[in-house]
């Protein structure tokens, strides 16, 4: 180029509404979730099957390497590079290549209510607002979606949808724990009854949980053995990650799909990122070896579409840990997928439906 264009001239030929249908890059955009619009928890219009996001910004009781406040920002962010599929990919049948599964992007309505309210040095202080919070989200709200920060939130968050649900006529709520590690400690020396470690204990204990209506899916760590016992002779549900990875996700979960999908009214799903093996997920407080795959949790939550899902969570995301911004990545794909898919079939191309053999191509003559 020898000259410069008429900028003037170029200005005036266009309308703002030129421009309006054309996606942003992924790092541009309102930073909510998907670009979503905001909401209050007073005004939430999604209809009757949309979805309604929070945050919880809160690492306190962490006691291996803090940063999971960071998280919920982080996958706001990083979920902005998918805000723009639905435009491009909505309306063509998808074929998933990974396991041979068709289906179509179709995204319910989302907003972003923002962050609940947290306080960095008083826990109870910030449980009791974050059940407050949630269980006024959780009657106002068909679904939730709670980006958690350690994964003691997932108590309150889960306590205050239950409640909101019970306003609402249901009677019984299951939850389902996706995680490395049961999280069903009693007391830590550093934090009390309340910290990453004891969620899951903390939500068997409220009044009227049932331990058939809790299940442990991903667990993969050492534990104390008397506990385990404990658990299955109480009667909740255990999945080990070593199941999922050697049986498939849709035969080690069945069990507790048929379970919960009968028993419970709605099912909250909270996702320890942890789960994965730190060499797919750097990005979190907890170094975990030996965790499942990434295409092992994507088969996890495809089960989980046959249970009533009315809220999700993700936990324990510490970028900091991940410069790459992999960890944060890897979240909001898997909400985007859980989110905006439908009308899923089961494998009927070859070479993934079973019993089918590719064609071998004609010769020409």
């Amino acid at each position: 180029m020898t000259e410069l264009p008429d900028f003037e001239a170029l200005r005036t030929s266009v309308e703002p509404e030129d421009f309006e249908q054309d996606p942003l890059p992924g790092w541009a955009g309102v930073g909510t979730l998907f670009g979503a619009p905001t909401t209050t928890a007073d005004q939430v219009d999604v209809g009757e099957s949309g979805w309604v996001v929070s945050g919880v910004p809160f690492d306190a009781t962490a006691s291996s390497r803090p940063g999971a406040a960071e998280g919920p920002r982080a996958v706001r962010q990083a979920s902005l590079v998918f805000s723009s599929y639905l435009t491009s990919l909505g309306q063509w049948r998808m074929l998933d290549t990974r396991t041979g599964q068709t289906f179509r992007y179709h995204a319910p309505r989302v907003a972003d209510a923002g962050d609940l309210h947290i306080y960095p040095t008083d826990t109870v202080k910030t449980f009791q607002a974050v059940a407050a919070e949630s269980r006024r989200l959780s009657r106002n709200s068909p679904r939730l979606i709670f980006l958690n920060g350690d994964h003691s939130c997932t108590f309150p968050t889960f306590a205050g949808f239950r409640a909101g649900r019970l306003d609402r006529g249901a009677e019984r709520v299951g939850f389902v724990n996706i995680d490395h590690h049961f999280d069903f400690g009693n007391w830590s020396t550093l934090h009390g009854p309340l910290y990453h470690g004891s969620n899951s204990r903390r939500i068997s204990e409220i009044p009227r949980m049932r331990p058939e209506d809790i299940a442990f899916v991903g667990v993969g760590d050492v534990t104390k053995y008397d506990q385990f016992r404990g658990l299955l002779d109480r009667g909740f549900h255990v999945v080990p990650g070593s199941a999922i990875t050697r049986d498939g996700a849709a035969a080690a979960l069945r069990p507790v799909i048929e379970e919960l999908g009968s028993r419970c009214d709605t099912v909250y799903v909270s996702l320890d990122i942890d789960v994965l093996d730190s060499a797919a997920a750097t990005g979190t407080g907890h170094v975990t070896m030996g965790g499942i795959g990434i295409g092992d949790l994507l088969d996890v939550y495809e089960e989980l579409r046959a249970l009533p899902v009315g809220a999700v969570d993700i936990a324990e995301i510490a970028p900091r840990y991940d410069p790459s911004g992999g960890t944060a990545q890897i979240a909001a794909r898997l909400l985007f997928e859980f989110l905006f898919r439908t009308e899923v079939a089961p494998a009927e191309l070859a070479p993934w439906a079973p019993g089918s053999t590719p064609s071998a191509p004609q010769e020409h003559r």
